[in-house]
């Protein structure tokens, strides 16, 4: 742990912080906290409304839980001095206007080192995927809106690569005013966006460049579940704001959310058990965020990492046994492994069991690949990840949240997965690996064509 802690309280609402989260903010509206030595609020953050589960229990994942009746909280963000975070923690406790203290834990790309070169091209992935099925089904994506939560995206690096998608710049996002959004450094984020386009190529694209702050002064991309919250409730407020089903433009108004990043190691975060544990913490204000926006109609994947025995990031430093941290394991969310073009597991996909939803990965999708061209191979659990988000986007063109519920296509996905090992469910593949065709057929069979 460094000597400053970052935190995000979660607070009751009061007037003034409710008014703090649509203008200018001060520590004022936090009462005797803000006198508290040690604390350094962080004015630029405005608090993020929240709502708690109707039932008051968030382990509860559920549509019902969610709603105009569940209680409305705010997240503010600070700083603490080491020496005072357990002074903090005791005041706190016994404020009845603060729900809980949480560690706002660094985030990065889950992107691969290993093996070195491309195994299969994008050409052989979307043959697959049978996307020539999917088009045939009029399922492009078109319409369906495809959140890069990410290092952003380049618009006209993906053009040249020959893709054309959409894009949304008024849902897009980045915590720093000023990004270029849609013209972001081309990096991950770009990868992600054209591993997306591969079965959904009318999809329209939101950037939201939540990994935008250089870690620890070196190359690597990194950002805080502060930003992820904040990132979250913006795409919340879109689908709850929506007039209909479908926005007045024959398109249904849904979201397909991607996210190819996560914790590497448990010195990121707090010691589980700590009531400011991220990583198995069902409390943590990023985890209800999550079920929040999923209960709100979107579909979210989330990879599982790339902290597998055969081959490890760095970044899990030895640690491969582990399980799924967080929100990557979160059961409102896909959890995708990672395999090869012939459906083998590749050594870097993090084994299960997931640490917030045990029964994680839910499936495995293809990563690997020569695609992009932002790095050799479209690589890691990073690039499976948007493959499935892709698949997904196409889909709900014809099949949108409010006709299939995303806990329904979740289902849809694990019951139609080819299983790797004819055993159903198990740590490495989840359920086994996406099988596009079976899943069509699951959908006609059970919604319709």
């Amino acid at each position: 742990m460094s000597d400053t802690i970052r935190v995000m309280i979660q607070m009751k609402s009061t007037p003034a912080l409710a008014a703090a989260a649509y203008g200018p903010f001060s520590s004022a509206p936090l009462s005797f906290l803000s006198e508290m030595p040690g604390v350094d609020f962080d004015t630029g953050y405005s608090p993020v409304p929240l709502y708690m589960p109707q039932n008051g229990e968030p382990s509860m994942f559920s549509m019902g839980s969610f709603g105009n009746n569940g209680e409305e909280t705010y997240v503010v963000r600070a700083s603490v001095a080491q020496e005072y975070i357990d002074r903090l923690l005791e005041r706190t406790h016994n404020d009845e206007n603060v729900v809980g203290i949480f560690a706002d834990v660094a985030v990065q790309p889950i992107a691969a080192k290993c093996p070195s070169g491309p195994i299969g091209t994008q050409h052989d992935v979307a043959s697959l995927l049978n996307v020539a099925m999917l088009q045939q089904n009029g399922m492009d994506g078109t319409g369906v809106k495809a959140v890069i939560v990410d290092t952003g995206v380049n618009l006209n690096y993906l053009r040249a690569q020959g893709v054309s998608p959409a894009f949304d710049e008024t849902l897009s996002w980045a915590p720093s005013h000023g990004q270029p959004l849609g013209a972001m450094p081309v990096g991950h984020g770009t990868m992600c966006a054209y591993d997306t386009l591969i079965a959904a190529p009318r999809c329209t694209l939101i950037d939201h460049a939540l990994l935008t702050s250089n870690s620890r002064g070196g190359s690597i991309m990194e950002g805080l579940l502060s930003d992820a919250v904040r990132s979250y409730a913006i795409l919340h407020s879109y689908l709850m704001r929506a007039p209909s089903h479908f926005a007045g433009d024959g398109f249904p108004r849904t979201l397909v959310v991607n996210n190819s990043w996560g914790m590497f190691h448990p010195s990121w975060d707090y010691p589980v058990g700590s009531p400011m544990n991220y990583s198995d913490n069902p409390r943590h204000v990023f985890n209800i965020a999550v079920a929040q926006l999923e209960a709100a109609g979107a579909d979210i994947l989330f990879a599982a990492g790339n902290c597998g025995p055969q081959c490890a990031d760095n970044r899990c430093q030895g640690v491969v046994d582990a399980g799924i941290y967080g929100a990557n394991s979160h059961e409102c969310v896909l959890t995708v492994a990672g395999v090869k073009i012939d459906r083998d597991r590749i050594g870097y996909s993090t084994v299960g069991p997931g640490r917030l939803s045990t029964q994680k990965p839910d499936v495995a999708c293809y990563t690997h690949f020569a695609g992009s061209g932002v790095y050799a191979a479209d690589g890691g659990t990073s690039a499976a990840t948007p493959v499935l988000t892709g698949v997904i986007a196409a889909i709900r063109r014809i099949y949108p949240s409010h006709v299939v519920s995303p806990g329904a296509l979740r289902d849809a996905i694990r019951n139609s997965a080819r299983s790797s090992k004819g055993i159903g469910f198990d740590y490495e593949y989840g359920y086994g690996v996406i099988d596009v065709d079976n899943l069509v057929l699951e959908l006609k069979a059970r919604f319709g064509p």
